[in-house]
């Protein structure tokens, strides 16, 4: 077997471990963390269930963590989102 081929079992069994933990995630109505470098610091977009994804903003205080919305994104943008991230 040559190193290509290793890579390439390797990399599809990351995949699908990647599309097990999402599908996880929303089976116990939890969102799936995704992480963009194009969102400011603190942020990041939450991916649910029912296909909604919003943008979330985590700040720290003391060890005191608060989440808050930013906004939720349109159909299009969670598309895009999904389509930049290979979540389609």
């Amino acid at each position: 077997m040559t190193d290509m081929m290793k890579m390439d079992k390797r990399e599809e069994r990351l995949k699908a471990a990647f599309y097990k933990l999402r599908e996880n995630k929303f089976k116990a109505n939890l969102p799936f963390l995704i992480l963009s470098k194009k969102l400011s610091d603190g942020q990041a977009y939450y991916e649910y269930g029912d296909g909604r994804i919003e943008i979330r903003l985590t700040t720290a205080d003391n060890d005191v963590y608060t989440d808050i919305l930013v906004r939720e994104l349109t159909t299009v943008e969670a598309y895009k989102v999904r389509r930049e991230n290979g979540l389609l």
